[in-house]
Formats: structure tokens, C-alpha cells, sequence
């Protein structure tokens, strides 16, 4: 397990919510029972009947008069009589109509409620009324705060394919289909502050989605990270983070899934070196902080050549001041130190490999060889280190992964990186997802580059 650190700073983000016109409120159509079904001319045999009941049409009647009049009071204080009334499905259907409309008139939700249970449990609705008033059930459950049972009437919505057109907070109208509908039953949970619940229901859209050969959508992924992050979940923050690199893999999404890690995880220099490693490869590394905390990270001691490196870079980028004192003071030592250090790399890798050097001893080796650059040694000394009684694995395999990652051994280093455990398994983790990314791309180049090969 690894430790976890509180954030020094909030990234601001999306605001997700956004104001909808409530589908309530509005008069269903309801069937014209007047003269019953049985009473009227056939006029197309193909068409399905309305199975009305006598004793139904008797009741229902003159209930309808009085809320058409707009007697709506006078209609409510009959509205038993007629749901009493009710036999078959198309009597619960009319019934249910005229139950919602009378509620609408008087402004009772618990009577729009009952109404439109009348209606879905009728099993006499199209499949667009089906998705519509299990929509508006939701959101008079919503605002009663029946979470549970909201939820249930927004999946049958989302079942049914529901869509509506929708105001938001700018003015503007949004249609807004099934996914988005997902996503609101995903805010249900969030608005009782159960994060696991929400989180979870979106992890499993997720994986649905996956599943059938789709790309999540990018504003899942995106509404679960902030929410995670925001509210200091460090596991699920990391988690969706990373998947949002997988999937949609631009510069601020992998700088996003890195500065998460450095807010929320609390890493010494060493393991937040690896992770700073992988925001300089991806080209994320924007600020001062952002090279003075890889340069610490490297120590001018272990790893002078690669701290002359990185803080020359940021002080050709006008990003570091190379007159902060800090700043020159590191720049001397390293300066004064990466020649000889170099000089003593071959000496370094022969006293390495002997049998009686120390554990530490060959780590510390592994290390000097992959701060400059030199891969194929860096990978030969760290399985020589994993092979030695006492080592840190974690340290070793991460930065064999990385060594094996540059050589282009992607599934090696995807095994290293698999093998690191503790406070650096979410740095491979993410280094993991980056190893994918490459494959993902040679695969590309290499169809790509076959494909213009068969045509010369």
C-alpha cells in the first residue's frame, strides 16, 4: 500500500452540472374513452383495440369533464373511484392519465406520481412514452428525495433510449441520449456523497463499453477523475486518471495523471523521480516547479549528468532562472562532476558485476548508468542487483522497466513494471499505460508501413 498526501492545490474543474428543464409539470394525452372501443366503427383491422371496461368508461367519464373544465379540486376528490374502476390494462392506462393531469392541475406531485405508475405498470405505452415517463418519475422521485427509486425509473429511461432536448445554465439547448443519461444516474449517487457508488456505476459503464470493442467516452472518464480527485480518492483519482491517458492520450490529460499522483501521493525523491522521468518523455514538465522538483529529485551526488540535463533544458526554455542561487549552486556541483562521473562508469560496472559487491552497491551502479542514458547497461545491472539477496525489488524492477521501455522491449518492461509493489506501484502503473501506448503506436507505424509497401 502506499501513502497518501494532502493537495496543495486544486486544479479547477468542470462543473458538471447543468440545469434542465424539469419534464414535469406538463398535461399527458389521454384516450378519448367516451364512447368505448366496442361502441365504435372498426375502421382498420390492423390496428390494436382499446380494451375499456363498461364500468370504467361509467366512472371515468364525468371525472374527465370536470378536469378538461379545469375543475381539477372536484376531479381529485373522485380520482379512487376510477383507479377503483380500473380492470384491464387499457382501464390502468386511462386511469393513470387522467391521475397525472388532475396532479399537474393541482400541483400534487404525489398524484403525478401515482399516475404515472398507473401508466408504466399498464404495459400499454409505446416505447417512447415508456422512456419519457420513467424520466419524469425519476426526477419527481429526485426531488423527493428517494434516491434509491430514482435511480430505478432513470436505468428504465435509459433502457427505453430515451432522449429530450434540455436548457442549460448558458441559455443553450443540448439533446441529451442515453450516455448523458448515465452519467445523471451516475450524479445521483454523487449528490447523496456516495463517491464509491457513483464511481462504480461509471467503472461499469465503463467496462460494458470496452467489452463491445467501444472507446468509453470522454466525458466519463473525465466526470469520474474530478470527482475522485476533488473529493481526495486517491486510488479512483489515479485509477480513471490513467484510463483517461489510455484512451484519449493527449499532453494535458498525461500532465493531469501525473500532477495527481505528485498531490495526492505522498512520495520521497526517489520514486518521484521515476514519475517526473515520465512527464519529461511526454513533454509535461511547464514550470519551474516542474524542473527544479526533477532536478531534487535526481540529487546532483547520485545522478549529476542527468540534473545538468534536465535544468539546462529548462533555462534554454526560459522556464528556470539560472541566477537563483539554488539554481547555480546545483549547476557548479553537477558542472563539476558529471566528467569524472562518466570516467568512472566502466570501473563502476565491472566492481558491479563482482560477486562481492554489495546489493546497494549494484543498485546505486544500475542507476548511474540509466541517468545517462546508457539503457542495455542499466538493464544488465538491475537484473544482476534482482539477483542479490536483500534488494529493493520495487526500486529495481521500475527502473529495469524503464531501462527495457527505452530499448523498445515493451512487453518486458510491461512484466517489470507488473512486478512493483508499494509506494512506486502507481508511478509503474502509469508507466505501464505508456508502455501500451507505444505498442499500440508501432503497431500503427507497422500496418501503416505494410500497407504502403503493397502498393509500390
Amino acid at each position: 500500500m502506499f501513502s497518501l498526501a494532502r493537495k496543495p492545490f486544486r486544479r479547477t474543474g468542470s462543473n458538471f452540472a447543468m440545469a434542465i428543464a424539469l419534464a414535469t409539470g406538463t398535461m399527458v394525452a389521454t384516450a378519448g374513452i367516451a364512447l368505448p372501443v366496442y361502441a365504435k366503427e372498426k375502421k382498420n383491422d390492423k390496428e390494436p383495440k382499446a380494451d375499456y371496461s363498461k364500468g370504467f368508461v361509467a366512472a371515468y367519464t364525468p371525472v374527465d369533464k370536470l378536469s378538461k373544465a379545469g375543475d381539477n379540486e372536484a376531479a381529485g376528490a373522485q380520482l379512487d373511484g376510477v383507479v377503483a374502476a380500473a380492470v384491464t390494462d387499457d382501464d390502468k392506462n386511462a386511469a393513470g392519465g387522467l391521475v397525472y393531469n388532475v396532479g399537474v392541475g393541482l400541483d400534487d406531485t404525489d398524484l403525478q406520481r401515482r399516475g404515472l405508475k398507473l401508466m408504466l405498470d399498464s404495459g400499454r405505452l409505446d416505447q417512447a412514452k415508456t422512456g419519457q415517463f420513467n424520466y419524469t418519475s425519476y426526477q419527481l422521485a429526485f426531488q423527493d428525495n428517494e434516491y434509491d427509486v430514482a435511480r430505478e425509473f432513470l436505468a428504465a429511461a435509459i433502457d427505453a433510449d430515451y432522449s429530450f432536448s434540455g436548457r442549460l445554465t448558458d441559455g443553450t439547448t443540448k439533446t441529451f441520449a442515453a450516455d448523458d443519461l448515465r452519467m445523471m444516474l451516475a450524479d445521483i449517487y454523487f449528490d447523496e456523497e456516495d463517491f464509491e457508488g457513483g464511481l462504480g456505476y461509471i467503472r461499469t459503464q465503463i467496462a460494458n463499453r470496452v467489452a463491445a470493442g467501444q472507446t468509453p467516452p470522454h466525458d466519463w472518464l473525465m466526470r469520474a477523475r474530478a470527482k475522485a480527485y476533488n473529493n481526495d480518492l486517491a486510488l479512483p483519482a489515479i485509477e480513471f486518471a490513467n484510463e483517461m491517458v489510455r484512451y484519449y492520450p493527449d499532453t494535458q490529460n498525461w500532465r493531469d495523471a501525473i500532477n495527481i499522483q505528485r498531490n495526492l501521493v505522498l512520495m520521497d525523491g526517489p520514486e518521484l523521480l521515476d514519475l517526473m522521468r515520465l512527464g519529461h518523455r511526454l513533454g509535461t514538465l511547464e514550470t519551474d516547479r516542474d524542473y527544479l522538483e526533477y532536478a531534487d529529485s535526481a540529487e546532483v551526488i547520485r545522478a549529476p549528468g542527468e540534473v545538468k540535463r534536465i535544468l539546462d533544458e529548462g533555462i534554454a526554455k526560459g522556464l528556470v532562472n539560472r541566477s537563483e542561487p539554488a539554481v547555480s549552486d546545483v549547476l557548479k556541483a553537477a558542472n563539476s562532476s558529471v566528467d569524472a562521473d562518466k570516467r568512472d562508469l566502466p570501473n563502476l560496472e565491472k566492481e558491479a558485476m563482482a560477486a562481492s559487491a554489495s546489493t546497494k552497491f549494484a543498485t546505486n551502479a544500475a542507476d548511474a548508468f540509466l541517468s545517462y542514458e546508457q539503457y542495455e547497461k542499466a538493464e544488465a545491472l538491475y537484473q544482476n542487483a534482482l539477483g542479490r539477496p536483500d534488494v529493493d525489488a520495487a526500486l529495481a524492477n521500475m527502473r529495469l522497466g524503464i531501462a527495457q521501455l527505452s530499448l523498445g522491449k515493451l512487453e518486458d518492461a510491461k512484466a517489470s513494471f507488473a512486478k512493483v509493489t508499494g509506494q512506486r506501484r502507481p508511478v509503474a502503473a502509469l508507466w505501464t499505460v505508456y508502455a501500451d501506448q507505444l505498442a499500440k503506436e508501432s503497431g500503427t507505424s507497422a500496418e501503416a508501413a505494410a500497407e504502403a509497401a503493397s502498393e509500390i
